[in-house]
């Protein structure tokens, strides 16, 4: 499909697209470029990528360039690419949205489509990329007015030939939606893990559903802190459903209401299937 594809930012999510980006012929060179100047030689030598950027001006030949960074920094990127006067394809891969969208218009970057592919691990870092991480996931596309056709068909097209499914959202529908799939979930995690350790060493006696829910809480701290704060109204708003759900539990168990307790439960058994299986 291309020559050239950059990837700013070789971590789990840029280099895994990388990988696949080799693994399907998707491009002849795949330069990268990660203000972490650790991680970009790690992943030139583990042959994530194929080039070392020394700086993101070095991205300007790509035909398309994918920005992998924590979300507080995509709208910087943003604003560099368009003043060095690329005029390539872009993409990101942010599981934030409205801010970036704004920023886009902003510039009027029309050759840009922001793209959030679900998929992942709690791991990070370039040693945590791995082939195949992207089949039959999801990858959410909010692009905006005056993005080119031709230009979206594209971008499209690449995240269809890693392996991934096309859905379209506006990016605040996006925003409010991952706030509650996404976002709040990872902030109860956190929160969770938090409460067990002030436990002391009852902490030691943690079995497998704990672990399991919480796997999650072992993500990147930058990376989550950026997301809590970029989409602070919404993942405020989704904590405080929450909190009113819990205490609705807590009354129920208070109260010592076996029957309706069981039947609420079951319900949400219920709706777990419905929802995936």
């Amino acid at each position: 499909m291309f020559k050239r594809i950059g990837i700013i930012g070789v971590g789990l999510i840029g280099g895994s697209i990388a990988l696949d980006t080799r693994r399907f012929g998707l491009a002849l060179k795949i330069i990268g470029y990660d203000a972490n100047r650790d991680n970009l030689n790690k992943a030139y030598s583990i042959g994530i990528i194929d080039k070392v950027a020394n700086s993101i001006d070095e991205l300007l030949d790509c035909d398309l360039v994918v920005i992998a960074v924590p979300v507080s920094y995509v709208c910087d990127i943003l604003e560099k690419l368009y003043f060095a006067g690329y005029d390539g394809l872009i993409s990101d891969v942010g599981s934030i949205k409205g801010k970036i969208v704004k920023k886009a218009l902003k510039l009027k970057l029309y050759n840009f489509i922001p793209a959030h592919p679900i998929a992942g691990t709690e791991n990070f870092g370039p040693e945590a990329a791995k082939t195949g991480l992207f089949e039959n996931a999801f990858c959410i596309i909010t692009p905006f007015d005056g993005v080119d056709s031709e230009t979206l068909s594209m971008v499209e097209k690449f995240y269809k030939s890693i392996g991934m499914r096309i859905v379209k959202l506006s990016a605040d529908e996006h925003d409010r939606i991952f706030a509650f799939i996404s976002h709040m979930p990872h902030a109860v995690a956190y929160e969770l893990v938090e409460l067990a350790a002030s436990k002391g060493e009852n902490f030691k006696f943690i079995g497998g559903g704990f672990r399991d829910f919480t796997r999650i809480a072992a993500s990147s701290e930058e990376m989550w802190s950026d997301i809590f704060v970029m989409n602070k109204d919404n993942v405020v708003s989704a904590i405080d459903e929450f909190i009113k759900y819990m205490r609705s539990l807590r009354d129920l168990i208070e109260k010592g209401d076996k029957n309706t307790l069981k039947e609420k439960l079951g319900n949400i058994r219920r709706m777990k299937r419905e929802l995936y299986g």
